[in-house]
């Protein structure tokens, strides 16, 4: 349920719950394109190869995964099979999208490389539901909380794709809530910080979880997604009708009637079973990419996410069917076969969502807001800030690693003290908190020393670190921090009589990509020219130009309530409706 940090790096690979992590976004699991290696012979044998792996690459030259493979030939096509709407991808956006789809009378085909539904998260972003209504919270309010968040995206995004999910959030949260409900799984609203609203780091109360038994309450708030993957699998599948084939991998997408086509309609997906033979699903109306992130794929993360290169794992398989792991998830299917055919990648730098198993935050989503230092022991930024926007500062730190360090009085003077995934309203006393400590029950790594000099050096960090400490002492006496402005209610000092004392190293953890393709608001995928690729849609994951810049968990689920559940939803609208012919 965590991951280990030491602080010469963080752990490649390290399997997790929800549990310790910030909440995470849907990877719909999909089909995997040909062999890297094929690619690159391909690209070789054009002269155009990129140095893989190592991010050397001129302007003029396509990197091997950008250029396209031989097309599957006919003869190895066996079998077609035709529906209105064919989904590639068994993850929640993929199956949101083919239920909306079925109940609003349409023909769906699914398919996934996995072997089951698959779950990779456990927040869901709602403005407003009946959960939130039963727990007397209040409505997101849209009018200066997204020109916030407008700011710190840049402006690299699409606002009509964040005003299109607030307008439909309510009723599409609402709709997996009773989906839920009739299979006995109960919805609750996670803990979140307590920031005050117009602070930059506000963080509306808006993230649901799904929970079975009243227990899970207290700290597994948040690991329920898989209960409602396996009951929409079973929903789709058994009350609705959808055709869904497991163990199917997509290889090409058909455009204008061709394999790896580059005009025309987006026609169909052609996928295997075994390896050899392929089956051609037409969708008559719709092709429905829902095939994750590319964070697995060395060139594409090179090209795209540089910055994260050195905290993914690129050695083990791609499992299909793997729920949240740190280091890498999906290989980039569905983001190759759109390419092949002429999608055109977003314009606006892509998101990486870094994860915090590692960092002792006061509350859910925050940083650890006390004394934080690099590795020669200076302390480098504002700590009071959510987890997201700390990681990414931690990112330029030598070996991407900061040092939290504290004494025994922050208990009773710091807090309120949450923790994710535990339901909303729920802080735990200043004892309890100790005992977290002095147990390192979240993972933390956390070393304990009767002196500060003590876990200077359990931390591995140079004895002038104290002159470090004194000198927030001192800023912590005056009520002003005159280094990086942190707010009085902050200043908690670490004085010599202020112990026991704790210290622990974080480096953030790298969860997930976010974006790919240009994608319109109706979830079009466009080409170069910004015109959309005719019957050739994006979900969850691979919604381009939604982020930009970092992922800041200032909407708690995010990416799961708007990219994988709300516009989904309301694309399968849109596609039953006609008004997207």
């Amino acid at each position: 349920m965590r991951a280990n940090v030491d602080r010469r790096g963080f752990v490649k690979g390290a399997a997790l719950g929800a549990a310790g992590l910030v909440a995470t976004g849907a990877l719909a699991a999909c089909a995997a394109p040909a062999e890297k290696t094929e690619q690159s012979a391909a690209a070789a044998d054009g002269d155009l190869a990129s140095t893989a792996g190592s991010g050397v690459n001129s302007a003029e030259q396509p990197w091997a995964f950008e250029i396209a493979p031989e097309p599957i030939a006919d003869d190895q096509i066996t079998a077609t099979e035709e529906a209105d709407v064919v989904v590639v991808g068994g993850g929640m956006a993929g199956m949101v999208t083919a239920a909306s789809c079925a109940e609003n009378g349409l023909k769906v085909i699914l398919i996934s490389a996995s072997q089951a539904p698959v779950s990779r998260g456990g927040s869901n972003n709602g403005v407003y539901s009946k959960a939130m209504e039963q727990m007397g919270l209040p409505r997101m309010d849209p009018t200066w909380f997204y020109r916030m968040q407008y700011a710190a995206n840049g402006g690299n995004f699409r606002p009509e794709l964040w005003y299109k999910f607030y307008n439909h959030s309510e009723e599409a949260i609402n709709w997996i809530i009773d989906i839920a409900a009739n299979a006995g799984i109960k919805t609750t609203i996670e803990s979140g910080p307590e920031y005050k609203e117009g602070d930059p780091m506000f963080t509306p109360t808006a993230a649901h979880a799904f929970y079975v038994d009243d227990e899970e309450l207290h700290g597994k708030v948040g690991t329920g997604e898989p209960y409602i993957a396996a009951e929409m699998g079973r929903y789709i599948a058994e009350d609705l009708g959808v055709d869904v084939r497991w163990n199917v991998k997509a290889e090409q997408l058909v455009r204008g009637g061709t394999p790896n086509g580059t005009s025309g309609r987006v026609d169909a997906v052609l996928a295997t079973a075994d390896g050899s033979t392929y089956t051609k699903y037409v969708g008559t109306k719709a092709v429905v990419m829902a095939t994750g992130d590319f964070s697995h794929d060395r060139d594409m993360m090179e090209k795209y996410c540089p910055q994260a290169v050195e905290l993914c794992d690129f050695e083990s398989e791609v499992n299909y069917d793997q729920g949240i792991w740190m280091g890498g998830l999906m290989p980039g299917d569905g983001h190759k076969m759109e390419l092949w055919v002429g999608g055109a990648w977003q314009k606006e730098p892509n998101n990486i969502m870094l994860g915090r198993p590692n960092l002792p935050g006061d509350q859910p989503y925050t940083s650890h807001t006390g004394l934080m230092v690099d590795n020669a022991g200076r302390r480098f930024m504002n700590e009071d800030v959510l987890g997201g926007f700390a990681c990414a500062t931690i990112m330029h730190l030598p070996e991407k690693t900061a040092y939290c360090i504290w004494g025994q009085n922050r208990a009773e003077a710091g807090g309120p003290w949450g923790a994710i995934n535990f339901v909303h309203g729920e802080y735990f006393t200043t004892e309890e908190v100790i005992e977290r400590w002095d147990n390192d029950t979240d993972g933390f790594n956390i070393v304990k020393a009767d002196t500060r000099e003590e876990v200077i050096a359990q931390l591995g960090l140079p004895a002038e670190t104290i002159d470090t400490i004194e000198r927030y002492n001192g800023m912590c006496a005056a009520g002003a921090d005159t280094d990086f402005y942190k707010t009085a209610d902050k200043l908690i000092p670490i004085g010599e009589n202020d112990g026991p004392f704790y210290g622990a190293a974080f480096t953030p953890g790298f969860l997930t990509s976010l974006g790919g393709l240009r994608t319109d608001a109706h979830l079009r995928v466009l080409d170069a020219t910004d015109t959309p690729i005719e019957g050739l849609y994006n979900a969850g994951c691979m919604i381009g130009n939604f982020y930009s810049a970092t992922y800041t968990f200032a909407m708690e689920g995010m990416n799961y309530g708007a990219c994988c559940i709300t516009l989904p939803y309301v694309l399968g609208q849109e596609l039953a409706s006609g008004e997207l012919a």
